[in-house]
């Protein structure tokens, strides 16, 4: 009977040990692989703006690109890159729930559309991005090319930019809005061209951009070309009277392009084959004189010098009508000047991108059926990595039990459980030290031909990975202590028998 009897203890201990070794893999598979928060921790904990950063460094070793508009281009990346990884969350999230058959059937669709495309995320990842900042970097290769036109031209467009922004990213808001859903299918067609002209060439954007337009900055070294330049005699007027002149044709040069901005938009999307603007320069000749005659009376021929001011103003107004009969009565712009290339080229990218749509959409409803067929052939795998889980606890618990029905005492009962604990808790919490301190060796000597931004990657996969097994090995090598100092203590603690 004692044979029998311990035959039985013996082998109930060992499935226990079985058990535990099957717990503690599944329980470790649970807390990781199959975990999306332990994902989003790895990804967490790669720097992709930093390998980027490194990228970019090794492949433009000639110094291509500017060193600022690369640090301006990583400090963007880095502000969106939280906002990236959150999304990405979702996504996982979504996927694992259904691995573990919390969710029905995935719809990779449904979920690209809860995550990355949406027009929300566009306006998160939008909020992080210096459009101005982004575009003066990017100008900056061109300073001190001598251009001083080029030069006031390109800060004019950098101010409004940034006085236009936060308008110009809610339009991009506004388009990406359409684009997704028919990306997703949630629509039938997409007309990108109107979509571009109702948002980002709208023309209320339009508008605010002349209206944004710095005038003075942009027209002054023309206008000191086309009327200094013209004055009879050498004469010359300075940057603040030409500044003047710019002033008051500025009203009226704006208005002029504000009546064209539907043709000029149409123009710019290839929905409108031409344009015309013309802007006439007689509201600001009453400015134009005054400077001139300024300029006129401070440098008087010689033969007027001692004149009166009745001859000045009479030889003056000869020199002003000669003067003006040498300029042209109006600004005069429209599509010829820009040829059919434009136009010819706008149509040609819009084309394209619609088409890159359609195949995108394709792609994603491809991709859709492929990500459900793939998961539902893994859920099985997983749902029975779920069942082992609760299995072995299960196991656990009927075993234990058995151990103390065979026993029918606390002390051997704790005895004997406290032994297959504490012997699979020693052997389990042992091995994942040593064998972190192994890896922790073989990674420090991989390092050096690992990037600077994936180095803390593996020692963060470890640990990740081996925190739970070594969590249950060190539970059961505490369990089994208590348990063993209880099998020593209980006896004594019984009452002694009267007799």
């Amino acid at each position: 009977m004692k044979v029998l009897k311990g035959f039985a203890l013996g082998f109930l201990s060992f499935l226990l040990f079985l058990s535990l070794i099957v717990f503690g893999i599944t329980y470790t598979v649970n807390q990781t692989v199959l975990n999306s928060d332990y994902i989003v921790k790895t990804l967490n904990g790669i720097n992709f703006s930093q390998l980027i950063d490194e990228t970019l460094a090794e492949s433009d070793s000639s110094g291509d690109i500017p060193v600022d508009l690369q640090d301006a281009f990583i400090d963007t990346l880095k502000n969106m890159e939280p906002v990236i990884k959150e999304r990405i969350g979702i996504v996982l999230s979504d996927t694992f729930a259904y691995l573990k058959g919390q969710s029905d059937a995935p719809d990779l669709k449904q979920t690209l559309g809860r995550s990355v495309m949406n027009s929300a995320f566009v306006e998160e990842l939008l909020q992080n991005v210096d459009l101005s900042n982004l575009m003066s970097e990017m100008f900056k290769g061109d300073e001190g090319s001598g251009d001083g036109f080029a030069q006031a031209f390109t800060d004019a467009f950098i101010d409004t930019i940034d006085n236009v922004e936060p308008e110009l990213k809610q339009e991009v808001v506004d388009a990406s809005d359409p684009i997704f859903k028919y990306l997703l299918q949630e629509t039938s067609s997409i007309d990108l061209r109107a979509i571009i002209r109702q948002t980002v060439f709208s023309t209320s954007l339009m508008t605010e951009v002349i209206d944004s337009l710095d005038f003075t900055t942009m027209a002054r070294d023309t206008l000191s070309e086309q009327i200094g330049g013209q004055l009879p005699q050498g004469l010359e007027l300075t940057d603040a009277q030409i500044d003047r002149v710019v002033a008051a044709m500025e009203p009226y040069f704006k208005n002029g392009l504000k009546e064209a901005v539907d043709d000029i938009a149409d123009y710019l999307v290839g929905a409108g084959q031409s344009f015309s603007v013309s802007i006439s320069f007689a509201p600001a000749m009453t400015d134009l004189k005054v400077v001139v005659k300024e300029a006129y009376v401070a440098a008087l021929p010689s033969e007027l010098q001692g004149a009166t001011q009745a001859q000045i103003d009479q030889q003056f107004e000869t020199y002003f009508a000669d003067f003006q009969s040498s300029l042209a009565t109006s600004f005069d712009m429209d599509s010829s000047n820009f040829g059919t290339e434009l136009s010819d080229m706008m149509s040609e990218v819009l084309a394209d991108a619609q088409k890159g749509l359609t195949d995108a959409r394709n792609g994603i409803e491809d991709a859709s059926q492929g990500f459900g067929d793939k998961l539902a052939e893994a859920r099985p795998y997983v749902s029975l990595l779920g069942i082992a889980f609760i299995c072995s606890i299960a196991l656990m618990v009927v075993l234990a039990a058995g151990i103390v029905l065979i026993h029918r005492n606390v002390k051997d009962s704790c005895r004997d459980l406290g032994i297959v604990s504490f012997i699979f808790g020693l052997i389990f919490f042992v091995g994942i030290l040593v064998g972190k301190g192994i890896a922790k060796g073989l990674l420090e000597a991989l390092a050096e031909d690992i990037p600077q931004a994936f180095q803390s990657l593996p020692s963060t996969m470890m640990n990740y990975v081996l925190s739970p097994m070594q969590n249950v090995g060190l539970g059961c090598l505490i369990v089994g202590i208590i348990l063993i100092v209880l099998a020593i203590i209980y006896p004594r603690l019984r009452p002694a028998k009267t007799s």
